[in-house]
């Protein structure tokens, strides 16, 4: 029951269904008494139980009328969906405008300085920015003024950037402004530069690649590769590698999330061999396989636990020192390449990630949910469960959220039908609009969403497979919410699926899952697999309801 097309997007709406309607939506007196205590924009944004949409809109308004929150309204835009919400407001931009010029608040002008770098890239803003630079005598908020005209970028910000030259210190308690202005400078030239876009034209040679997958998973991935007639060796918990010529071919698979691509397995964890080994590697790579001349623009992503006497941010920015030229430039915000550094208690896996490709195999993605499943661990489950699934069947997902299970079962194999059921109205508007997208650029059954709460939902006649992702009890809601949501879905199962028919369920909340089957008789466990999603580990069950 394999298909040739196969992937994984993000998580579902029962986390909305339950946990929407009791997430706590903050007044203006509320978010202001939150923000006067220590780190208390942090402490909202990881508050899991706040209504963060509703924190977006009343920040937002708060900032516009009483210049209050800005520091929140950063951690906020760091989602794109807060930051595409905000920049809905004509409001906004103005304001950030006006604090700009403020006399009386110094971090009031750091911040707004901070949030215009995220809003605009107008060429006047630029222009503000550097009057706002040549006055500013506080050092604290020159950094954040640079960052914020390289963010806008054009040529007067680059021209201003390139003459821009860092006051010495005048004693000891201003050298740490000091040196982070030199830093932001740095960084602030990177991201104005002017910078050529680079096309793949193809790999040079057969490579080395090697495919994450969600974990145990792996098995999965592999099968799904052999359909390309792809042969996949060192097969982990986790990961497989191949040897390919053809890097754009790998994305007719769906179960992978990364392709990484080798530099060295066993590198010593310093600057000096790290850069030592990637630099000729990246920059002979992007020379062979890219049209368009130096330089290269990179970023740096450490993973894994580094030694206690190591900074991570320290050792970013030492291999960036030692990589930097003419034709390698460092760019976070506006990067073609990734040098992935997988570190261990000494030693480091060095690989290179390209950006220059897009990831195009879920066109159908346009809306998501926060609590959405990853679209490769969609895929690599449904292909878990492949074996219990058929051709042409009527496929049900009682909380489908924005979809994306129900078009990862329909990539799998054809099916006479998909239908999604949510409580959460925002849940399936995200899935219309999805569904849209999925049968034009996928050519899938047009699926049917309905927004109704699952206890209540009727069917004319049960159907033949029922796929879910569960809300997890520590991410959305509570157990306990969990364990009603749960019963009542077992209770139901018989009414939603016919004798024989299949549910693959996914959850965080195994434990509880697996007791409440064991109490019915008319369910049984197929199999059951542990996984992992974002530090989760998550387990599938496949089920039958028995004749």
């Amino acid at each position: 029951m394999r298909s040739k097309r196969n992937e994984v997007p993000p998580k579902g709406s029962a986390a909305r269904k339950q946990g929407r309607n009791t997430m706590k939506r903050l007044t203006r007196s509320e978010i202001k008494a939150e923000l006067e205590k220590p780190n208390g924009s942090a402490e909202i944004m990881n508050d899991s139980t706040i209504d963060k949409i509703s924190l977006c809109d009343e920040t937002t308004a708060m900032f516009i009328e009483e210049n209050i929150g800005s520091a929140l309204m950063i951690r906020l835009a760091k989602s794109r969906a807060m930051l595409l919400r905000m920049s809905g407001n004509p409001a906004l931009l103005p304001a950030m405008r006006k604090a700009l010029a403020s006399d009386a608040s110094p971090k009031l002008r750091r911040n707004a300085a901070r949030l215009i770098g995220l809003f605009t890239k107008d060429e006047a803003d630029a222009q503000l920015l550097i009057a706002r630079l040549k006055c500013e005598d506080t050092r604290f908020v020159r950094p954040s003024l640079l960052f914020a005209l390289g963010a806008v970028g054009g040529e007067s910000a680059q021209r201003a950037l390139d003459e821009y030259i860092p006051a010495p210190p005048a004693d000891e308690t201003e050298q740490k402004h000091y040196l982070e202005e030199c830093e932001a400078l740095k960084q602030a030239r990177a991201a104005a530069m002017k910078h050529e876009k680079h096309i793949f034209r193809g790999l040079d040679k057969v490579y080395e690649i090697e495919l994450t997958a969600p974990d145990r998973l792996t098995e999965q991935l592999k099968a799904e590769l052999e359909d390309f007639d792809i042969e996949a060796f060192d097969v982990r918990r986790n990961s497989l590698k191949v040897n390919t010529d053809d890097y754009i071919g790998l994305f007719e698979a769906r179960c992978f999330s990364e392709a990484l691509i080798p530099i060295d397995m066993k590198v010593d964890l310093t600057a000096e061999a790290v850069s030592s080994c990637a630099k000729p590697f990246m920059l002979d790579f992007m020379r062979k396989t890219h049209e368009g001349e130096p330089p290269y623009r990179y970023r740096i992503e450490i993973t894994g636990d580094l030694p206690g006497d190591i900074n991570r941010s320290e050792l970013k920015k030492a291999i960036r020192d030692l990589t930097d030229d003419k034709t390698l430039v460092n760019a976070p915000a506006d990067y073609e390449i990734e040098l992935r550094i997988a570190a261990s208690v000494s030693s480091a896996r060095l690989y290179l990630k390209l950006f220059t490709v897009r990831d195009e195999r879920f066109p159908y993605r346009k809306e998501m949910l926060p609590a959405s499943m990853n679209p490769a661990a969609a895929a690599a489950v449904l292909r878990f469960a492949s074996d219990y699934l058929t051709v042409n069947a009527r496929v049900i997902d009682p909380c489908c959220g924005s979809g994306t299970l129900l078009f990862e079962r329909g990539m799998l194999s054809p099916c006479a039908s998909l239908t999604g059921v949510d409580i959460s109205h925002k849940a399936i508007d995200c899935a219309r609009v999805n569904a849209e997208a999925a049968v034009k650029t996928c050519g899938i059954t047009q699926a049917k969403f309905i927004c109704n709460d699952i206890m209540r939902f009727e069917s004319k006649r049960p159907y033949d497979e029922l796929i879910c992702n569960l809300p997890f009890g520590n991410r959305v809601g509570n157990h306990s919410s969990c364990e009603r949501l749960y019963e009542g879905l077992l209770d139901r199962m018989g009414l939603l699926v016919k004798k024989g028919g299949i549910a693959v369920l996914y959850t965080m909340e195994f434990t509880l899952l697996k007791n409440l089957i064991r109490e019915r008789r008319n369910i049984e466990i197929l199999k059951q697999e542990r996984t992992e999603a974002g530090g989760l580990t998550p387990m599938i069950f496949i089920l039958r309801v028995k004749e």
